[in-house]
C-alpha cells in the first residue's frame, strides 16, 4: 500500500534543517525540558517558529492548537520521525467492539504519527463544526509530572480536513494521565451515548464504509488498541522506505 503525504511533511519537515537544531540548542543551554510542554512553548526559537506556521487568516483560539501541532512535530522529529500506516483489515480488527487487551501493560514510542486509511474516519472539532476526514494522529506518551511514578501522561492531536490545495488544517488536542498498568479497562469499552463505538454519524456514509471518532473516548481507546497492536502483532508489521512519487510520504514508515 502507498502511504500518504503525512502533516508534517507538509507543515514542519521544513523546521529540521534550522528551527529545530536551534531549539534544542536553546533548550540545552537554558536547562530546558522539552517533553514539559509549558516549557518547550516558553523557548524563543518556539515563538518565532509559531509565526511561520499559523496561517495569517487562524482564529486566535487556533494558536494553543499550533502550539501543540510545534510540539507534536518536534517529538516526532527528536524521536526518530516514527510513522505507522493502518491498513484496512488492521483498522476493522481494532475497532471491533469486543477487542481484548487482556493484562496488557501500556509500551508506546515516546512520540510516533500513526496514519489512518483514506477518510475512513471522520470528526469534528465542536458540536457545530461539519465533519472531516481524520488523516491521522500524533501522540507523545510521558512519564507524569511531577512525579514519575504516578503513571503515563497521553497526549494526542487529530488532524482533520488535510488537503494540497488547503494552506491549513484542523487540528483537535487530548490529553490524560493514566495508570499503565491497567489500560484495558478505558481501551476495551470505549464510551459513546447515542451509538456504538465507532459507528458512523455521517448521512450515508455507512454505505461506504466510514467511521466516526464521536468522543475522547473511541480515539483514547483507538489509540491504545494501536499501541497493543503494535508490540503483540510483530509479525503483521511491514517495514517500508519513502517514496519519491507526488502525494505519497517521503518518510519510511512501518505498514500495521
Amino acid at each position: 500500500m502507498s502511504a500518504r503525504i503525512t502533516p508534517y511533511e507538509l507543515i514542519l519537515e521544513s523546521l529540521e534543517s534550522s528551527v529545530f537544531p536551534s531549539i534544542r540548542a536553546e533548550a540545552d543551554q537554558r536547562g530546558t525540558d522539552t517533553r514539559r510542554r509549558d516549557q518547550f512553548l516558553l523557548l524563543g526559537f518556539v515563538g518565532a517558529a509559531l509565526e511561520d506556521i499559523v496561517p495569517d487568516d487562524a482564529p486566535a483560539e487556533a494558536l494553543d492548537e499550533y502550539g501543540e501541532l510545534l510540539y507534536q512535530g518536534f517529538q516526532f522529529w527528536d524521536f526518530g520521525r516514527r510513522l505507522y500506516v493502518l491498513t484496512d483489515e488492521a483498522t476493522a480488527e481494532l475497532v471491533s467492539p469486543s477487542y481484548t487487551l487482556g493484562d496488557w501493560h501500556l509500551a508506546a514510542p515516546p512520540a510516533c504519527y500513526i496514519q489512518f486509511p483514506y477518510q475512513r474516519f471522520w470528526a469534528r472539532v465542536s458540536a457545530e463544526a461539519p465533519f472531516e476526514p481524520v488523516d491521522g494522529c500524533f501522540a507523545v506518551v510521558d512519564d507524569t509530572l511531577p512525579r514519575p511514578d504516578a503513571g503515563a501522561h497521553l497526549r494526542l492531536q487529530l488532524v482533520l480536513g488535510l488537503r494540497a490545495d488547503r494552506p491549513g488544517v484542523s487540528l483537535m488536542s487530548y490529553r490524560t494521565d493514566l495508570d499503565p498498568k491497567t489500560p484495558a479497562k478505558l481501551a476495551e469499552s470505549p464510551w459513546r451515548a447515542d451509538a456504538a463505538p465507532f459507528a458512523n454519524a455521517l448521512p450515508g456514509g455507512e454505505r461506504k464504509g466510514y467511521l466516526s471518532l464521536s468522543t475522547t473516548s473511541e480515539l483514547e481507546a483507538l489509540v491504545l488498541r494501536v499501541f497493543h497492536y503494535l508490540e503483540r502483532g510483530v509479525g503483521k508489521l511491514r517495514a517500508e522506505e519513502g517514496s519519491s512519487v507526488a502525494g505519497e510520504t517521503r518518510l519510511a514508515h512501518v505498514v500495521v
